[in-house]
């Protein structure tokens, strides 16, 4: 999870779910020239700075922000200019005083799924927007990913290495409306103007090896390396078996993979 690299080869998905959700809400959002923005939960900076570079090309600064030393090195190192820097930050943590109230866009993309303390959190965006400030977070509602997951940390090879899986599980994984329970939550927090959406989305891997890739790339456990080939074998015989996913070897020579889940999409003003 904290390989800068492979993430940044393996995170098609994640790269387009934020394009096009960005798109379909750049008029809510308003965007403004000389502004500052941060991106909670960066990884390695690529969608950063893809989103600014399309969307925000004038912006006055641009902060991302990870828990991963080895994402925000590896940003710093690939993707830094005069406006753009990355640095370390835990958003389930203590918020430093001096990035209160410092930007008027906060994004998050494909990070908050990771976080149990979601109240916390949100707060701690909230607290990021100057007053007039948006956010704008997309994260995973129920993906399968996680229920392999929980399926391999119940075997007898995998216990051992996926314990307290339901840590590295969506909070939103199992809820019946999870749309509800964060539009709730935001607005308690303060947020105004609070949009939720609950989304059925799908993406087409060209190849098993593709699945394989960006599993790897977002797996939480820490594994030996030696048995990470072994890890996303039984990954994909427990997805063959769970029909899952859609795969279409009619043509031999290319294997098409499909993987259905449910995104959820949050905007609220400050």
């Amino acid at each position: 999870m904290n390989n800068a690299e492979l993430y940044q080869k393996s995170n098609n998905l994640q790269k387009r779910d934020a394009l096009e959700c960005l798109q379909d809400y750049a008029r809510k959002i308003k965007w403004k020239k000389d502004v500052s923005v941060i991106d909670i939960g960066c990884g390695d900076g690529s969608v950063t700075t893809a989103i600014t570079k399309k969307f925000l090309p004038n912006c006055k600064e641009v902060v991302g922000c990870d828990i991963s030393e080895q994402m925000i090195h590896f940003a710093n190192k690939k993707f830094s200019s005069e406006t753009t820097s990355f640095m370390v930050l835990d958003i389930e943590g203590d918020l430093p005083e001096q990035m209160r109230a410092e930007f008027h866009h906060a994004f998050s993309f494909y990070t908050l799924h990771w976080i149990k303390q979601q109240e916390h959190a949100f707060k701690n965006i909230y607290d990021l927007l100057q007053d007039g400030g948006n956010c704008f977070l997309i994260f995973l509602g129920h993906m399968p990913l996680f229920d392999v997951f929980r399926i391999l940390a119940r075997s007898n090879r995998w216990s051992l290495w996926l314990r307290d899986v339901d840590k590295f599980v969506s909070p939103y994984h199992d809820s019946q409306d999870p749309d509800k329970e964060i539009k709730r939550m935001m607005c308690k927090i303060g947020f105004t103007n609070v949009e939720v959406q609950y989304k059925p989305k799908s993406f087409i891997y060209n190849s098993l090896e593709a699945v394989k890739k960006a599993v790897k790339a977002v797996n939480p456990f820490k594994i030996p390396d030696e048995l990470h080939e072994e890890l996303l074998e039984d990954y994909i015989s427990i997805v063959r078996d769970m029909q899952l996913i859609d795969i279409d070897n009619n043509n031999l020579e290319q294997v098409v993979v499909r993987t259905n889940y449910n995104l959820i999409i949050a905007y609220g003003e400050k």
